[in-house]
């Protein structure tokens, strides 16, 4: 009985190790960013690219600040990430953790809730991050949005 077992365990395993491949291919990049994140200095002049629509425009982005929002906050200093974006903090980087858990879980075959996106929600993100956008330049509002 064994035998008969173990090619269709061995099938199983290869399926399973495919079907984890984009979910652990994407991982390992975006750990080695958040290594690389952690390590270097965004606050150093020339190290990270400048933001294009800040150099063209001369107004914040609503990603502006992001990248040293995650540097802080993988030095464990919420605070300061949150003084950088707290858009990022508290929306983006969980989206991203969300959606590569779920990702991960689907392909290993566990059975997770199926993902529909309403056309309401399907908008909100976009004109959240529209009307941050739009609050992080106002002049009176920077001291608490503006990186």
């Amino acid at each position: 009985m064994a035998a008969v077992d173990s090619p269709q365990l061995a099938a199983a395993s290869r399926v399973l190790k495919h079907r984890l491949a984009g979910p652990i291919a994407v991982s390992s990049v975006l750990a080695a960013g958040a290594v690389y994140t952690a390590l270097a200095n965004p606050y150093r002049q020339g190290f990270f690219p400048d933001c294009p629509i800040l150099a063209v425009t001369g107004h914040w982005c609503p990603g502006c600040g992001g990248l040293r929002a995650t540097h802080d906050l993988l030095r464990g200093d919420f605070a300061a990430a949150m003084g950088m974006n707290p858009v990022v903090v508290l929306v983006i980087i969980p989206l991203i953790i969300a959606g590569m858990a779920w990702w991960t879980l689907a392909a290993a075959g566990v059975r997770v809730p199926r993902f529909r996106l309403s056309t309401a929600a399907g908008w909100a993100l976009p004109a959240f991050l529209g009307i941050f956008w739009v609050l992080r330049n106002i002049p009176a509002l920077e001291p608490w949005l503006a990186p």
